[in-house]
């Protein structure tokens, strides 16, 4: 029988000539294509392992070259070791989160050298040498023949083996090392570093077959260098150890926090252990218990030891006990502390029955709420003591207990809410304390649903001082209220408010009521650049200014539509304080009011003061005692210049004995003034 092999002459003479590794495995399939008989197809694999032989040692050469005297030394020590297999083990605890329980151990190298070499360095030249196969073979045999002799030692508990997977054993150490590993396979874990260089296609050969062995698998490092869920994704383990890099002094840093916060939540969400490691001290260890990490690794819990140890120091386990104790009291009690700098997913909270979200506990920072608007959420907000920073809502919708607001914003806090989307609070509103500040910002809108005897949407219950209010959003505020006695803005007792911009609606049902201001103190108000509608319907109330005192009320550029009915009422000004002084610049009223005693821009029971300037007055006063502008005591003072006013009064009253034409001054503009359809004053 004759064949011709010239094929391989050629295939070789092409091969001289190629100068990439990437160019002769194309060539060499080229060949492999054209030559389909077992002999060929064997000569064409020799010719390619060859050549990876001579890449590999002219790599090793290459990298031999570069190395010091030292390096070379450490070199030479380093196969010394790896010949004779001078490898000793020691034995670090991995510990449980709620009982400070050993959960398991992690098998670490520790060689036999003179040169005191690493772990580190044993890897580094074993690469090198080309002889990473042997540390594999060695580590898995080693660890689990340690495992064979001390089984009784081990306790039933988890054995971490470290390894390459990237690496291939040969035929019989592959055969060696599975029996092994059958034989053990209720205690070995098989721990791989995410870094690792393997492909798709080996990974899933490797996962196959420890799951098909019934062998764990946990992922080392996660967290350093370059890491993304979707790579996590690729091996889906049974644990994973979050790299020291992330969990170093985070007790110091929100972002390390918000990082470490979302790879736990992932691992629980897919049933994954977390571990974190490399725990030096209380304040870490207080830190990732809380975050909700399931196990722990470091020095400050154990230290590797050649012995393998039972328990780790009492102390220690009744401090992982009481951290543990903290966590599931505030859980018990539906509390969730926010982190400073988090985004806070409202359904996972509902999911875990939360009631309560505390801000503030761990300092200062910037925390965003995101929910649906859509899904009611019995959830309210805790802003702790001293807090400053700003909290967005996104889309959000809480919901209170009774007599509780759904934002409570603690003493000394300077708080910012941004809006984002539709927002709603129901059953509750914001409370702002005296001593605190308040500030309001952004483009979405906040509706707050309200009903109960007493009330309040943003700013402090009826007894009680406000803090400093600053609205400077540029969406909408929504207050719906249905109680006896309440106000949509401000408190009982009054604060500062300072309204910049923004849309208000505000609607009111009840008793005694007020949409802006003070209720039972002084009103000092400054109101512009701002569009507010309201529909009051009160025995007893005002839309702005105050019910039980006077009223320094400043308003322009804004639009103002007031829809008012009930018993005693005022527009804008005072019910029952002894002035008002009123300025409208720039602004555009339209007031319309039935009532048995009301007026619609007035201090009701004393002095008024009212200067309209570049403004538009539309006001409709219907009532047994009802007036448009001043009160009943008479002494009403009214300036106009470039204004156009129009006031129509449907009322039995005799309007002669409380406004005097003389007391009116009208510089520019137009005045008109109706009593019953009939025009009483007319000027342009």
């Amino acid at each position: 029988m004759n064949h011709d092999y010239s094929w391989i002459h050629n295939m070789l003479f092409e091969l001289t000539f190629v100068k990439s590794e990437k160019e002769r495995f194309e060539l060499l399939d080229q060949y492999r294509n054209n030559h389909i008989s077992e002999l060929d197809s064997q000569i064409i694999n020799d010719t390619e392992a060859l050549i990876r032989s001579n890449t590999l040692i002219s790599a090793m050469d290459h990298k031999l070259s570069a190395l010091s005297d030292t390096e070379r030394a450490e070199l030479e020590e380093t196969e010394h070791i790896i010949n004779e297999n001078l490898f000793d083990y020691y034995f670090q605890p991995i510990v449980n989160t709620t009982d400070g329980e050993i959960y398991s151990y992690e098998a670490l190298m520790r060689p036999k050298s003179t040169l005191k070499l690493t772990p580190l360095q044993i890897l580094k030249y074993a690469g090198i040498m080309n002889r990473l196969s042997d540390i594999e073979r060695g580590t898995f045999l080693n660890v689990l023949g340690i495992i064979d002799a001390h089984k009784e030692e081990f306790g039933g508990k988890f054995v971490f083996i470290n390894s390459i997977p990237e690496v291939k054993l040969d035929v019989d150490d592959f055969k060696n090392v599975t029996n092994m590993l059958l034989k053990h396979a209720d205690t070995a874990v098989i721990e791989m570093t995410e870094q690792s260089e393997v492909d798709d296609y080996n990974l899933e050969i490797i996962k196959e077959r420890y799951n098909n062995m019934g062998i764990k698998m946990a992922i080392d490092d996660y967290g350093s260098g370059y890491s993304n869920v979707g790579n996590l994704l690729r091996y889906m383990p049974n644990v994973v150890k979050v790299d020291r890099s992330l969990l170093s002094e985070i007790q110091k840093s929100p972002k390390k926090r918000h990082f470490v916060r979302e790879i736990i939540q992932f691992c629980h969400d897919n049933d994954i252990l977390a571990l974190a490691e490399g725990i030096e001290s209380s304040e870490e260890l207080h830190t990732v218990i809380m975050l909700g990490a399931d196990l722990i690794q470091g020095y400050y819990t154990s230290r590797p030891s050649p012995e393998i140890i039972a328990s780790i120091p009492d102390e220690i386990k009744q401090q992982i006990k009481r951290y543990h104790q903290e966590r599931e009291d505030g859980i018990g009690q539906q509390i969730y502390i926010a982190d400073c700098s988090e985004r806070i997913m409202i359904e996972r909270l509902t999911q875990s029955e939360m009631k309560r979200i505390v801000i503030g506990a761990n300092g200062n920072g910037d925390v965003t709420i995101e929910g649906d608007v859509n899904i009611d959420t019995p959830l309210r907000i805790e802003v702790r003591k001293g807090f400053t920073g700003k909290i967005t809502l996104e889309n959000t919708w809480l919901t209170s207990i009774k007599n509780k607001p759904c934002i409570d914003i603690g003493e000394d806090c300077n708080v910012s809410i941004a809006l984002i989307g539709e927002n709603k609070l129901e059953a509750g509103g914001i409370r702002v304390p005296e001593s605190s500040k308040l500030t309001i910002s952004g483009d979405g809108k906040l509706e707050i649903e309200l009903d109960g005897n007493e009330y309040y949407g943003i700013g402090n219950g009826i007894g009680l001082l406000h803090g400093e209010l600053i609205f400077e959003q540029s969406g909408r505020i929504t207050v719906n209220a249905h109680g006896q006695t309440g106000v949509a803005i401000g408190s009982g007792s009054g604060g500062i408010i300072r309204i910049n911009q923004g849309q208000y609606r505000l609607n009111l049902q009840g008793d005694v009521g007020l949409g802006i201001g003070a209720m039972y103190s002084k009103c000092d108000l400054v109101i512009h650049d701002c569009d507010i509608g309201m529909e009051l319907t009160l025995a007893r109330g005002a839309a702005i200014g105050s019910i039980g005192r006077s009223s320094n009320l400043d308003i322009y550029k804004t639009s103002a539509k007031l829809f008012m009915s009930g018993v005693e009422l005022v527009g804008i000004g005072s019910v029952g304080g002894e002035s008002s002084t009123l300025s409208i610049r720039e602004a555009s009223c339209i007031i319309n009011m039935k009532g048995e005693c009301c007026s619609a821009i007035a201090a009701l029971d004393g002095k008024s003061e009212i200067s309209v300037e570049t403004a538009s007055i539309r006001i409709s006063s219907c009532g047994d005692q009802a007036l448009g502008i001043g009160g009943f005591t008479g002494d009403t003072l009214l300036s106009q210049n470039t204004a156009d006013t129009h006031i129509a009064i449907d009322s039995p009253i005799t309007l002669s004995n409380y406004f005097h034409p003389e007391n009116l001054v009208i510089d520019s503009g137009k005045f008109v003034l109706s009593h019953n359809g009939k025009e009483i004053i007319h000027t342009e």
